[in-house]
């Protein structure tokens, strides 16, 4: 069954007399679908162009307006296609840099999509994560997309049209697994045929990406040196070196340049193998249905073949199943040709903007010294792709005045000063010096002239000072106050007249026995006396040690009253200082001394980062200073590679 759908995607008719129906799919590329309604067939009314078709319920087709065409059996032929080719309508005008760093194989599909006028294509799935750089010029969106996939290795384009907006993907191709689906004699296989050709075995391969003549875009710069890829050494003994020059404009980044020449050589150093196999498919199930990509065994005992890859290309035709026909391949599609089958409907524009070398030049003339140079501030434009060459031309000649004096006429004051302190010292080596001498004698230092009494207080004997043995007996503490039985004590008797005390002798010490103290008090009379204090005769010594003494004088400023005067201007021209050598500055930083009054450089490698990269777009700094006064004349010119692109021309 055929649906007609306006170009709202609304169902306006059912062509049920519709006959001659096939399909042709290949892969990333647009497929085709057609049919025939007899010519009188009210159903004719909706055929048109830009309207869509769908075959029992597969993928969407749009009918176009230049494959309708009048038979004299009497029907009518269209010719649609998928409605993939709806990128076609739609271009990138202008020049557009889209991926690198930070940039993946997702967000550039976005990118091509987001440029649709109608939001037909949303991206669904994308098993890449590649961060290539592309640019396009006046493209297609659907060359764009096409483009995407070049650099990738086994990539697959796959649409879903049974939702809206439709749905794209950018699978990869499973070239390793198990088979998916047979072929085989006499059980779906009609006829088999194999087509070797190696007619376009490349072993060395030469990209080349943007611009024109030695300042073209090639990989030597992310291929150490080498401009060219090489097959393995396997490769090379099989079929010997066979040299290939690949161009592709568009490209206008090495990384990416050499990743898309890595597919490409790897598709083309072994021949190219296709099948092309008779086959009826069978309803029986989903092992026996065909699918772009899908992995498939051919097996045929009678001639020894027997070999898993997997389809590029189907061919159904409807009405006749026996004549429907597939291709595979032992690689998916060649690269060059998966772009050439659309060129005509994709290319917008096949010419891409180039360019031409260009040289400029700039000049300065400067007195300077050992201290400040002669400065040249330059630029080199974003719209220069590659720098060639930058050279720089010195002259050294003798420091130019062109008067000897000038006129004064106004009195001035003229101010000298210091903002350093500045400390002055002075010193001495010191001795020692008797300072003062006393004859000593008897002083009262302190005098107490009344009693005071101190009173301590006692309390009652606790019963840890009892005797352990006798505590139960006596109920009461026995102790000795610290004092051995037998110990002799002295006994007070008075003073006598002269207040001398009065020893009557002693007693000793026995054991009290069993006794307690009640709670009393102690009371000291201290009666009035006076301390005495005798000095001897004495001196005092100072030492006073060896020592500086430091004065500082604060920052200050003189200031000297110039009165009017004048001068007379005698004009010449003089020459002063002997320049012998000088040293080049690269935005501040040094870069090289050299000796004598003449030199030429070449400062590329001195402006390079380490990217090897030279600014584009932003002011840079040349300077040279040379070792005494000097006259310095410098000239700049810089080789390179300018882009035909611009915002406006006047």
């Amino acid at each position: 069954m055929i649906e007609i759908f306006d170009r709202n995607r609304r169902r306006v008719a059912i062509a049920e007399n519709a006959h001659a129906v096939s399909e042709t799919q290949k892969i990333n590329s647009v497929g085709y679908f057609y049919f025939s309604l007899p010519l009188g067939d009210p159903k004719n009314e909706y055929c048109k162009p830009f309207y869509y078709v769908r075959h029992d319920g597969g993928e969407l087709y749009r009918i176009m307006p230049d494959s309708t065409t009048a038979e004299e059996t009497g029907r009518i032929s269209y010719q649609c296609e998928h409605v993939l080719a709806t990128l076609i309508d739609n271009v990138l005008f202008g020049y557009h840099v889209v991926g690198n760093l930070g940039v993946y194989t997702a967000d550039v599909i976005r990118y091509i999509l987001d440029h649709q006028l109608v939001k037909n294509w949303v991206l669904h799935e994308c098993d890449f994560q590649n961060q290539y750089e592309y640019g396009w010029e006046q493209e297609s969106l659907l060359s764009a997309l096409f483009s995407v996939t070049t650099p990738l290795s086994n990539p697959m384009i796959v649409t879903d049209t049974s939702v809206y907006p439709w749905r794209l993907s950018l699978k990869r191709l499973d070239t390793t697994g198990h088979p998916e689906m047979y072929i085989r004699r006499r059980h779906n296989m009609r006829q088999f045929s194999r087509n070797r050709d190696p007619q376009n075995i490349v072993t060395r391969l030469y990209p080349l990406g943007y611009g024109e003549g030695v300042n073209q875009l090639g990989i030597a710069g992310v291929n150490n040196g080498v401009p060219y890829l090489q097959s393995p050494k396997e490769i090379t003994d099989k079929y010997g070196i066979i040299e290939r020059v690949w161009v592709d404009r568009r490209y206008e980044d090495a990384a990416s340049l050499k990743a898309a020449a890595e597919v490409m050589l790897a598709e083309l150093q072994e021949p190219l193998v296709s099948y092309s196999v008779g086959f009826q498919e069978l309803e029986t199930s989903e092992f026996d249905k065909a699918a772009i990509g899908k992995r498939l065994r051919i097996v045929y005992p009678e001639i020894n073949e027997s070999t898993d890859t997997y389809i590029t290309e189907i061919t159904r035709r409807f009405d006749d199943v026996k004549q429907s026909s597939l291709t595979v391949a032992n690689r998916e599609t060649s690269i060059a040709a998966s772009v050439a089958d659309m060129a005509d409907r994709q290319r917008i524009e096949s010419t891409y903007a180039q360019g031409a070398t260009q040289i400029y030049g700039q000049a300065l003339q400067a007195n300077s010294d050992k201290d400040s140079g002669a400065v040249m501030d330059f630029f080199i434009p974003e719209e220069m792709r590659i720098v060639n060459k930058v050279l720089v031309k010195v002259r050294l000649a003798k420091f130019r005045s062109y008067s000897k004096s000038t006129d004064a006429a106004e009195a001035k004051t003229v101010t000298s000063d210091t903002k350093d302190e500045d400390t002055r010292s002075s010193s001495s080596g010191g001795k020692a010096t008797t300072s003062t001498s006393a004859g000593g004698g008897v002083y009262t230092s302190t005098s107490y002239e009344g009693e005071r009494a101190i009173t301590s207080t006692a309390v009652i004997l606790s019963a840890e000072n009892i005797w352990p043995t006798e505590a139960a007996m006596y109920g009461a503490a026995k102790h000795n106050h610290a004092i051995s039985e037998g110990a002799k004590l002295a006994i007070y008797g008075g003073k006598d007249a002269n207040g001398n005390v009065i020893a009557d002798g002693y007693e000793t010490f026995a054991e009290s026995g069993a006794h307690s103290h009640g709670e009393h008090d102690h009371t000291i009379n201290i009666p009035g006396h006076d301390h005495e204090v005798e000095i001897d005769d004495h001196t005092h010594r100072v030492t006073i040690p060896a020592h500086t003494h430091e004065i500082t004088i604060p920052g200050h400023s003189h200031k000297v009253v110039v009165p009017a005067h004048g001068h007379t201007i005698t004009p010449g021209i003089y020459e002063f200082g002997n320049p012998q050598n000088f040293a080049l500055y690269i935005n501040g930083a040094k870069k090289a001394d050299y000796s004598g009054r003449n030199a030429e450089v070449d400062i590329t490698d001195f402006l390079t980062t380490d990217k090897n990269m030279i600014p584009r777009g932003q002011w840079l700094t040349l300077e040279v200073r040379p070792d005494d006064l000097a006259y310095i004349s410098i000239d700049l010119i810089v080789q390179g590679f300018i882009q035909s692109r611009g915002d406006r021309t006047v």
